[in-house]
């Protein structure tokens, strides 16, 4: 849908629209990932209870993330989320991971505010990171857009592992990393 077809469609549209993109998604991030058994979906109020939940379960406090799934729920499935991607992560019924994003209004970047796996019994540990950002840049291309970015990393050693899938810092006047940046082609 080219930008013009897209600036004229209604909320309505426009939720519609980004619910079926993201069913795509899923759905062909599914059969890539085939190997591994996932099944993914929108996040549901009862995922974001569970994910609230991790912050405690932590065993180094420094991994866990700071933010509460159940305001961000909120948030995205509000009056403004119908550009979001959301995305929840399971594997036999298990929920290992959860990532929240907003695609902007011109659809050119993709940002991705929240991401988290669970910190215990998760089979998907070495694999939640490569399945959501394989997802959210299907998601980001079938949008057009040119840039995804990973919003307010966790910790130093969050920001190196984003680094490793080829995302480069972006930094403020004091030097702190904001966001990391992935061009598409």
């Amino acid at each position: 849908m080219d930008a013009e077809q897209y600036g004229s469609l209604t909320y309505k549209q426009t939720a519609s629209y980004h619910e079926k993109l993201r069913a795509q998604v899923f759905r062909n991030a599914e059969k890539d990932f085939g190997g591994l058994g996932i099944t993914l979906s929108e996040i549901s109020f009862k995922d974001a209870n569970e994910a609230s939940s991790w912050k405690k379960l932590w065993p180094k406090p420094e991994k866990a993330a700071t933010w509460d799934w159940v305001r961000l729920y909120n948030e995205h499935h509000g009056r403004g989320g119908a550009r979001r991607f959301d995305m929840a992560i399971r594997r036999g019924g298990t929920l290992h991971g959860l990532c929240y994003g907003m695609m902007e209004r011109n659809r050119l970047v993709l940002r991705l505010h929240a991401l988290e796996r669970s910190p215990v019994n998760n089979e998907l540990a070495g694999k939640v990171l490569d399945i959501t950002l394989y997802a959210a840049d299907l998601y980001a291309s079938i949008n057009g857009a040119q840039e995804i970015w990973l919003c307010d990393p966790v910790s130093p050693a969050h920001t190196r592992l984003y680094q490793s899938k080829g995302y480069s810092p972006v930094t403020n006047w004091r030097d702190d990393v904001t966001h990391l940046m992935l061009r598409l082609k």
